[in-house]
């Protein structure tokens, strides 16, 4: 059962994670799955929290833990990218290293939620609200919108838009913030 393969994988992936030591922040379909509205996922999407030594280690352990990959194009990919990506079979652990402050501020804020049979560290919906807008795919957008749909009684629209202003002033860059706008709008919730 192909549900099943993919619950032994994540288990398998968190407790890699786990034991390798590596803080990490679940911010993919998963997280949808647990913050906004279902959908299908073949992955494991996490940010990790970890400097590029250590990152760097962590392609050996994945290696010695049966993960598929090739030591030196992961390490190249690491290097270029600032991501990484373990696979078994036909899933991926797919990391990105921490890189922002707000990251960092998701991450002191998780909340652990029961998944797999162990206690796994999701961000906030609105944490999530901006991780999906900062990658700005169609897909991260729709993910947004469903968490906003979810949530939109409980949000705290006024740290998801400080969050995304103060990272749209840093990069100098208000794509993120058009993005959340037309996010609110699509999901029902901007303000008239």
């Amino acid at each position: 059962m192909a549900g099943s393969k993919f619950d032994s994988f994540c288990e398998a992936a968190f407790c890699f994670l786990e034991e390798a030591g590596v803080p990490y922040l679940v911010i993919g379909g998963l997280a949808v799955i647990v913050l906004g509205e279902p959908r299908t996922t073949g992955d494991v999407n996490v940010v990790v929290f970890l400097g590029l030594e250590a990152a760097e280690g962590l392609i050996r352990k994945a290696k010695d833990a049966d993960f598929d990959l090739d030591v030196d194009q992961e390490t190249k990919r690491l290097r270029q990218t600032g991501t990484l990506s373990f696979r078994r079979s036909r899933f991926h652990l797919d990391l990105t290293l921490a890189s922002l402050p707000f990251e960092h501020e998701a991450l002191r804020r998780a909340q652990p939620k029961r998944l797999f049979g162990r206690p796994v560290p999701f961000p906030t919906p609105e944490d999530l609200i901006v991780f999906k807008v900062l990658a700005g795919r169609d897909k991260d957008l729709l993910d947004a919108q469903g968490v906003l749909r979810r949530h939109k009684a409980k949000l705290d629209r006024k740290y998801i838009e400080d969050t995304l202003t103060s990272i749209c002033d840093v990069a100098e860059d208000l794509a993120p913030w058009a993005r959340l706008q037309e996010c609110l709008r699509k999901a029902g919730l901007a303000e008239a």
